[in-house]
């Protein structure tokens, strides 16, 4: 049972990784345009896991529609990790994901973002060491791939500049969870 949920959810991301493509192919046509179509955005929220949420994206923005690069950590415990012989701090939660959306305009300072996207996850934990004697911390990586989705919406007050309110989720199999969050949009053609 557990070997064909996780084929329906490759199918999925195959499908959905198909989707993508295409929509971005057609985004190169128009080269000097693409910069001017470049956004960029920061949140703070709460996330169900009780730990505050940090989340930012890069976006291409379209005329109706958005393809977007999210990536988001919980501001929880820290852990050091040895990475090639170096001590590295890393975030115990992170999430990666890309997601295509579409946008529905109030007026020329308000919309709405309604996406979907696939988000790999990556949850640092403590291994249980009550039967060890070392002294040393054993940290295991646990990684899942999840569906990601939002509902934003985005007042602009200042040209290329807007406050956003948004609600977003990651379906997966490790750790699912949802947060709402309060951020600041960067955009020269915020509202097209």
């Amino acid at each position: 049972m557990h070997d064909i949920n996780r084929i329906k959810m490759k199918t999925i991301i195959i499908v959905f990784a198909l989707v993508l493509s295409i929509g971005l192919a057609s985004a190169q046509d128009r080269g000097d345009v693409f910069f001017n179509s470049l956004s960029g955005g920061v949140e703070f929220g709460a996330a169900t896991l009780k730990v505050p949420l940090i989340s930012g994206f890069i976006g291409f923005n379209k005329p109706n529609s958005y393809l977007k690069l999210k990536f988001s950590s919980l501001s929880q415990e820290m852990y050091e990790v040895n990475v090639n012989g170096e001590e590295t701090k890393k975030p115990g939660f992170s999430e990666v994901g890309l997601m295509f959306g579409k946008r529905l305009k109030l007026n020329p300072n308000n919309r709405f973002e309604f996406g979907a996207g696939v988000g790999l996850i990556a949850d640092l934990r403590k291994y249980d060491e009550s039967n060890s004697n070392t002294l040393r911390e054993k940290i295991i990586q646990k990684n899942a791939v999840g569906l990601i989705g939002e509902i934003k919406y985005i007042f602009r007050f200042v040209d290329g500049v807007g406050v956003s309110v948004s609600i977003n989720g990651n379906l997966n199999q490790q750790k699912s969870f949802a947060a709402a969050g309060l951020g600041l949009v960067f955009n020269s053609k915020l509202i097209q």
